[in-house]
């Protein structure tokens, strides 16, 4: 707390304090009033400089209640003398607000009292009255609050505000500004606004892409402002605050360069099933398939028969794209896919009919031959049993057979020649060769004797000679297999054997494949082989097995083809060895890694490939010319050979964007509008709405003709025409009308009757209006 005591002098103090004790006349005590008036008014200034100062100096530090005490003496002043020792008084407590007032501490001492105002108060004739802190330091020239801030007084203090924008400092006295951009998004950025901070306030300004309309902020449509901002094949997109530049439907890329899409490939078209789909730059095409109608996009199936039959001879069959023709039973569709011929069943099939069988036209006929009947199936043939009617014609027994039957006669009768009758004194041989199987001849009593061939034995009838099986008897002489057969037997061999050339009888093995190399067979497929011949047949063995054609030569040992060595002729000669880590996987073939190309793998690759001309000098990277960059030389040079005209910038490599009213490569012809009015008579619209009039016409707008000096027309003719002359009005001239003379003039040739005949027009000259 701060005290701040003022002391008064004792003679000062006999003058004012005590006025009972003042004795004087009356003008004295009138220039004693006006002295204590002014020493107060004095004291009082005083006073309140001091302690406003001390105030403002620990304002911001002195946390508790500052007080100013002054003290206020009792008693007289002038009374020096000794007086008894009397009780204190107690003057704080007199009455309500006390001596020294509001707004102030009193404090009691030994004969008198203490007053201390409260802080922000200040001590005066009328009791403590509040500092106007503001006032003060505006008069002081010092600062209650600090720059920018505004002082407001309070009863006992004051208080530092701020404007609308600023707030105070943390230490309550500086105003700082508020950056109303970072507390709330004050602006619609997604309009296009963007917040900008200022002194005490902010304000939303347009941001890039966006320009400012009627106080509002609209995109810019670049596209439409700049068309050639995208070059090539790439179309702007505008963006909100942008563009972008996108590869137009049918392309692919990053827009800038933009490469085909082919839908076909891909499968990104909407072509039919029935359809096909071909590929073109930047788009593709369907077309329906033959046999289908539409678009491409949508096909239909065409019903060719509907159409004349198709041109089938019999019947049209359609079917999806295409139909086909369809010929009758019995008949088969010719080579042209449209007629019809006849098929010869009983040709191309030979279970039709079971014996004869007739082609008709579309069908055939089944018959069978003497001695069959044909069955109800039509096709079958059953056997007529001969013997059931009349028993064959036979005198004696009956025997049918398959188409036939035959007559038999009992021991000792034979039949006649005619087969049927049986006759019984047989004296001859002739007969039926007397009745023998054999052989038949006459004995010494003219009876007949039969014998049997070698092999055969005669039976008991005397007539008939039986087969002598010969294998019963010590095999037939057979190593392995006897077989008997009519009249003799055969020697065979078992399975893996066969019978040796030069003994019939005697069997050897057989080997599958033959023995080779000196190899003996010494079992059925097992044969003898001579050391280094392991393989089948006694050939060669190699393992691993020859490869590429290669051919074994023996145990382990490779015959190659041109282009092949190693083991098994597995490896590749190159007669150039194969660079960068290639491999030699075919005769003179390399396989080179992913990064290199070539027949020796010495070309380097880039992907994606070099463009514009570049070449390719080291794996993935590009030598560009012409003044492309880039590391696939896509980035165009801005170099034009020839410079642009009228204005125009050069924004490529010869590529002109040129300045509104100018077009051409070169921004060298100027887009002109059409003239008004218009050039009539052919006349082009030039610059500055000027006309430029072709040969013949003249004036502002082409208005006026102008008539020709000489017209020549030449023509032939085979005749003898006589010269003529004749005025004609020719449509020329200022007014538009013109009399003009023409003249035809006969030129005599080679030929009698061969004229060249020429035409003279002359219009007479007209002065210009």
């Amino acid at each position: 707390m701060i005290h701040s005591g003022v002391v008064i002098p004792e003679s000062v103090k006999e003058s004012f304090i005590d006025p009972t004790s003042a004795r004087c006349d009356p003008c004295a005590a009138r220039g004693l009033h006006y002295f204590r008036m002014a020493l107060r008014r004095f004291l009082s200034v005083f006073l309140m400089l001091f302690v406003t100062l001390e105030v403002l100096k620990y304002s911001d530090t002195q946390q508790t209640t500052d007080q100013i005490e002054v003290t206020f003496p009792t008693g007289n002043l002038s009374d020096t003398t000794h007086t008894p020792s009397l009780p204190d008084v107690d003057e704080c407590r007199q009455g309500d607000p006390g001596p020294c007032g509001y707004h102030a501490n009193c404090t009691n001492t030994p004969g008198s009292y203490l007053c201390s105002c409260f802080r922000g108060y200040l001590m005066s004739a009328e009791g403590c009255k509040d500092v106007d802190e503001c006032v003060l330091a505006a008069v002081t020239g010092l600062q209650a609050c600090g720059s920018g801030a505004l002082c407001t007084n309070t009863p006992g203090s004051f208080t530092c505000s701020c404007p609308a924008g600023f707030v105070l400092a943390l230490h309550g006295h500086n105003c700082v500004d508020v950056d109303e951009c970072n507390f709330e998004e004050s602006c619609r950025r997604e309009q296009g606004n963007v917040c900008v901070n200022t002194d005490g306030s902010y304000t939303c300004v347009c941001q890039a892409g966006f320009r400012e309309h009627r106080a509002a902020c609209v995109d810019v449509d670049e596209c439409v402002e700049e068309p050639h901002v995208c070059v090539g094949r790439g179309e702007c997109e505008n963006t909100l605050g942008s563009y972008r530049c996108v590869c137009r439907r049918g392309y692919r890329g990053n827009g800038t360069h933009c490469t085909d899409i082919n839908e076909c490939l891909s499968g990104d078209h909407g072509c039919d099933v029935n359809a096909r789909c071909g590929n073109i730059i930047g788009s593709y095409f369907c077309q329906c398939l033959q046999g289908y109608s539409g678009d491409g996009h949508s096909c239909y199936d065409v019903d060719e028969c509907t159409q004349d039959n198709g041109l089938c001879e019999h019947d049209c069959m359609n079917q999806p794209g295409t139909y086909s023709c369809v010929c009758s039973p019995g008949y088969a569709i010719t080579a042209d896919l449209h007629n019809c011929t006849d098929v010869d069943e009983c040709v191309s099939s030979n279970d039709m009919c079971e014996q004869t069988c007739t082609n008709t036209a579309g069908s055939f006929l089944c018959s069978c031959r003497r001695g069959y009947q044909l069955h109800i199936d039509g096709h079958s043939c059953v056997d007529i049993d001969e013997c059931k009617l009349q028993n064959g014609g036979c005198s004696h027994e009956c025997t049918n057979t398959p188409g036939g039957h035959e007559c038999h006669c009992p021991f000792p009768l034979l039949l006649d020649h005619r087969n049927t009758t049986c006759v019984t004194d047989v004296t001859s041989c002739a007969l039926r060769n007397g009745g023998c199987d054999h052989t038949c001849s006459l004995g010494a009593e003219g009876r007949i004797h039969c014998s049997c061939r070698a092999g055969w034995e005669l039976s008991a009838d005397q007539r008939t000679c039986i087969d002598v099986d010969e294998c019963v008897s010590f095999n037939g002489g057979c190593e392995q297999v006897c077989v008997n057969h009519a009249g003799g037997f055969n020697c065979s061999c078992r399975s893996g054997f066969e019978l040796r050339k030069d003994d019939p009888t005697k069997c050897h093995p057989l080997c599958e494949p033959a023995c080779l190399n000196s190899g003996v067979c010494v079992a059925p497929n097992t044969c003898d082989c001579p050391a280094g011949y392991p393989g089948p047949g006694c050939s060669a063995m190699c393992s691993p097995p020859c490869a590429h054609g290669g051919s074994c030569m023996r145990w382990n040992v490779c015959l190659c083809r041109p282009g092949w060595t190693g083991d098994g002729c597995h490896t590749a000669v190159c007669e150039l060895p194969c660079a960068n880590g290639g491999r030699c996987v075919a005769p003179n073939t390399c396989q080179c890694p992913s990064d290199y190309s070539g027949a020796q793998c010495l070309t380097p690759l880039c992907s994606p490939p070099c463009v514009n001309g570049g070449k390719c000098v080291d794996i993935n990277t590009c030598s560009c010319s012409d003044g492309w960059t880039g590391a696939r030389c896509q980035r165009e040079p801005v170099r034009c050979v020839s410079a642009c005209r009228n204005g125009g910038v050069c924004v490529g490599l010869n590529r002109c964007q040129c300045v509104d009213g100018f077009t051409g490569s070169l921004c060298e012809t100027a887009v002109t509008t059409p003239c008004v009015p218009p050039c009539q008579h052919g006349g082009v619209c030039g610059a500055l709405n000027t006309c430029v009039c072709v040969t013949g016409t003249s004036g502002i707008r082409c208005e006026k003709l102008t008539c020709p000096v000489v017209t020549t027309v030449v023509s032939m003719a085979r005749a003898v025409r006589k010269g003529f002359r004749e005025s004609y009005v020719d449509r020329c001239g200022p007014l538009g009308v013109q009399l003009c003379t023409k003249y035809r003039i006969n030129q005599a040739r080679v030929y009698l009757q061969a004229y060249r005949v020429g035409y003279k027009i002359q219009c007479p000259e007209k002065t210009a209006r």
